[in-house]
Formats: structure tokens, C-alpha cells, sequence
């Protein structure tokens, strides 16, 4: 047989003789787990597919209280996701204080400075996904959180006009777009290294789970921001808002950023990763471009739901006259994402991600118009707790589980880091960050702009992922050769 693993032998089915029962089968299993030199078994048994090769997970004893276990047994890295988007949120939620302080209350120029963040991510992604892809996926985790940290609670502390009059206000201008920078380029490795030490950590059986899980410490990250804009807006004045409670969710980030920081630093290599370091490998063939290429419109359906559909549509809906109480429908939101992404862990780990990929646009497509058009024809209370509330809920909290995998199972161990990072944040910079500023210049055609900007971004990424994607999940086109034995293992 073949070698391709230290210690591993494979083939897909046990020839007579070579043993057969349950020894057998708990070796695939190990096999399938671990991914192999490359992850191109990680692609090729579930990333289109159910496991089959495994088992029926629909009978495998206490999938859910094992991949449960899994997920506490992994918190640090989920609790780093979810403060570190508590961060980056808070400043979405809290546009109109921050416009009054530096920009004379533009509210376009400061959703433009809040887009420099995304800008600035692919650019982030590749340099601290080289650093997980040369030296490991630790420290690239930790260099990232080192810089959101940093950028969020030197936010809280700029000067502004109200704090410093005109000087100060140009001054903290400045500080902002250069902190909005750095706070881009952390959060462009951060989210790359989240998506990749999970997934390589995570048995294959119930991946889909463990993204889940990722998808919910997010959105309980942007739960926190919306809930503490809240309580922000109903318990100060608005001259209070103005004047220092825009600052509190930045300066409240320094110790829990300490204590998170210290919990990274103890965190253990991905067995994967090391596989791929131990094994000397060197990936051959120019395959990953086009795949880069097509993952960045795979995710656009998805970027544009969570910056259009899920936090710049509170905003427009204030400024189209329903002001109370908005943000609490907000906080509603988020805890709808959390059943959603469970749901959609659970049917890509039983169906495939092809299947669970392709259900969750179309819904996403399905509710994504109407829903935007119904509230802007009726704009009350009841339609915006149903729609912008319940059921774009659901569809964000399912859009990252399978965004997230795709991502990773696109590409080889070697080279998987930086193109995630590449290619999963220019998606969130072309139709997330800048989405809400491409959706305000549209508006001035008409009112509903959102709706149409998240239907032609949803069915860009069914188009892109059944004519290019599917294909890209079950075709392996990279090499690897290991110089420690002079083999070589083709993927064709």
C-alpha cells in the first residue's frame, strides 16, 4: 500500500487478507479523523457529502453531547472569537455617538472608517496566516488577538470634539483611521485562525458542530455589543452617549483582553499542523488561485447578510422613523443565530456540506428580499421583530457554519491558513465592510437598496459554488511531496 502517513496506511476498502472487523474499521476511522498529510480526505469524505466511509451518524451514540464536550474541552479559542467580535461589533452599534465626536456627525464617513477595518483584513490574513503556516497555528492566534486588543482599548481613549474641541477632534480623527487599521489587520488573522485551529482540531464526525460552535461564540460576541448599545441608550442621556458612554465597551476590553491573552498562550498545536510539519511537506501546482478567486464570491451571500441584513438594517431602520427600542430587536437577532447554527451544524454533519451549503442560500435568497421589502412598506414593530429579528436571526447563524468549513476544506494544511485569511476576508471587505457604504450610495435610487444588494450577493454564491465549488470539494489538484523518504503522494 501506499505510504501517506507516519504510522497510517489507507485504502478505502480492506482487500482479503489484510484483516478485517473492527480493527479495521476503527483504523479508517483514525484515518478519516486525522485528515492525512494534506486534508484531502478531510475534503473528499464530507466536505460534499455525509460521512459514509464512517458510519450513519444519525446513529452515532451521543454525537451531541460529544461534540459538546469538544467544544468545552476547546473554550479558549471560542471565547477569544466572541470578545474579540464584541469589540469589533460594538463600534457598528454605536455609528451615530461616534460620527457626532469625529466627523460632525457623517455618518457615511464613519461607516467608510469602519470599512477600513475590512480593507485592511485580506492584508492580515496573509500575513498572519503565514506566520500559522510557517510556525504554527498558536502563535498566529495570539499575534492577532495581541493586535484587536490593543486597537479596541486605545479607541475608548482617543480625543474627540467634545473632548478636545477642533484640535482634538482632527487628532483623534487620525488616531481612529490608524487604530481602524491595526484593529483590521488583527481581526483579518484572528478570524482565519479561529476557522482553521477548530476545523483541524475537530474529529470529522461532527465538524459541522464545532463551526457551529464557532458561528454561535461570534454571535454571542455581537450579541454582547448589541445588548451593551442598549443598555447604553437606555440609561444615559443622549449627551451622556455622546460624551463618554460611546467609550465603554472599547476601555472595558483591557482585562478581559489580558485574561483572554494569558488563555491563549497555553493553548496546544493542532494535531494536523504538526502532521504536516513532521511529514516535510511541499504542495506543488497553482490550483489555489482560482480557488481563492472562488471562495471569495462563495462567501458573499454571507458577508453581505451580517453587515447589510443583520447590523447596518438597524440603522436604516432608525433613520426611517422607528427609533425606540430598536437595538433590543437587535439583541433578538443574535439569539436567534444561536438554534440557527446548531441546526446548521447538525445537517452538514448528517447531509454534507454541499447539501447544507446550497439550503442555507437558498433560504438565505428567500428571505432576504421579501423580508427588507415587507419593512419598508410597513415599518412597525411587529414586522421588524419578525423579519429583521427572527428570521434574518436564523439565516445569519447559519451562514457561518457553512461559509467557515468551505473555507477550510478548500484548501491543503500547508497553505490553508493564508488562503483562508485571503480569501475568506477580501469577501467580508468587498460585500460585508464596504456593504453598508455601496448600500447608502444606492439608496439614493431607492429606499430599499439592502434588499436588492442581498439577493444578487446570495444567488452570486449559489452560482459560484454549483458551477465552480462542488467541483473544487471533490477534485484534488495539489501535490505533496515529503522529502524525509523521497515519496509522493499525487491528488488528482
Amino acid at each position: 500500500l501506499p505510504q501517506v502517513s507516519k504510522g497510517y496506511q489507507r485504502q478505502q476498502h480492506p482487500p482479503q487478507g489484510c484483516g478485517t472487523g473492527r480493527n479495521m474499521v476503527e483504523n479508517v476511522k483514525e484515518i478519516e479523523r486525522q485528515g492525512l498529510l494534506n486534508g484531502d480526505d478531510r475534503q473528499s469524505n464530507s466536505a460534499g457529502r455525509p460521512n459514509e466511509d464512517i458510519e450513519d451518524l444519525g446513529e452515532i451514540k451521543g454525537y451531541w453531547t460529544k461534540s459538546a464536550r469538544f467544544a468545552s474541552d476547546n473554550w479558549v479559542p471560542l471565547v477569544a472569537n466572541s470578545f474579540e467580535w464584541f469589540e469589533f461589533a460594538s463600534f457598528a452599534y454605536l455609528v451615530d455617538p461616534i460620527s457626532q465626536n469625529f466627523a460632525n456627525g457623517n455618518k457615511v464617513a464613519v461607516w467608510f472608517i469602519f470599512s477600513l477595518a475590512f480593507i485592511c483584513r485580506p492584508l492580515g490574513g496573509i500575513i498572519i496566516g503565514l506566520v500559522g503556516d510557517k510556525m504554527g497555528r498558536k502563535p498566529a492566534f495570539w499575534i492577532a488577538s495581541v493586535t484587536v486588543i490593543a486597537s479596541t482599548v486605545l479607541q475608548g481613549a482617543l480625543p474627540s470634539s467634545r473632548w478636545g474641541g477642533s484640535f482634538g477632534q482632527k487628532m483623534g480623527l487620525a488616531g481612529l483611521l490608524i487604530l481602524r487599521i491595526t484593529q483590521g489587520l488583527g481581526i483579518g488573522g484572528e478570524m482565519g485562525s479561529g476557522i482553521v485551529y477548530l476545523a483541524e482540531s475537530s474529529p470529522r464526525r461532527f465538524v459541522g458542530m464545532t463551526m457551529a460552535w464557532l458561528s454561535i461564540s461570534g454571535g454571542a460576541g455581537f450579541l454582547l455589543a448589541s445588548f451593551f448599545s442598549a443598555m447604553l441608550r437606555s440609561v444615559l442621556t443622549e449627551d451622556e452617549l455622546l460624551d463618554w458612554g460611546w467609550r465603554l465597551p472599547f476601555l472595558v476590553a483591557l482585562i478581559p483582553g489580558i485574561i483572554v491573552l494569558d488563555m491563549l498562550s497555553q493553548l496546544q498545536e493542532t494535531p494536523e499542523y504538526e502532521q504536516t510539519v513532521e511529514a516535510n511537506q511541499v504542495v506543488q501546482g497553482s490550483a489555489f488561485v482560482p480557488r481563492v478567486i472562488a471562495l471569495i464570491f462563495m462567501c458573499a451571500g454571507a458577508a453581505a447578510f451580517w453587515y447589510v441584513g443583520c447590523v447596518y438594517i438597524f440603522d436604516w431602520i432608525m433613520a426611517n422613523g422607528l427609533k425606540e427600542n430598536v437595538m433590543w430587536i437587535a439583541v433578538l437577532q443574535n439569539f436567534c443565530s444561536f438554534p440557527a447554527a446548531l441546526a446548521s451544524g447538525f445537517l452538514t454533519d448528517h447531509m454534507g456540506l454541499e447539501y447544507a451549503f446550497k439550503a442555507v442560500l437558498v433560504f438565505t435568497a428567500l428571505v432576504g428580499l421579501p423580508m427588507y421589502m415587507i419593512t419598508a412598506d410597513n415599518l412597525n414593530y411587529m414586522i421588524v421583530i419578525i423579519g429583521p429579528g427572527i428570521l434574518f436571526g436564523f439565516a445569519s447563524g447559519s451562514l457561518g457554519v457553512v461559509t467557515a468549513l468551505l473555507s477550510v476544506d478548500l484548501f491543503p494544511p500547508i497553505l490553508r491558513h493564508r488562503s483562508v485569511g485571503l480569501g475568506y476576508n477580501l469577501s467580508l471587505c468587498i460585500f460585508g465592510g464596504l456593504g453598508p457604504a455601496w448600500v447608502q450610495l444606492a439608496e439614493s435610487f431607492t429606499n430599499v437598496a439592502g434588499a436588492y444588494f442581498l439577493l444578487l450577493t446570495s444567488l452570486t454564491s449559489l452560482l459560484i459554488f454549483v458551477t465552480a465549488g462542488q467541483k473544487m470539494l471533490k477534485r484534488k489538484e495539489f501535490s505533496a511531496s515529503r522529502r524525509r523518504d523521497n515519496s509522493r503522494v499525487l491528488f488528482n
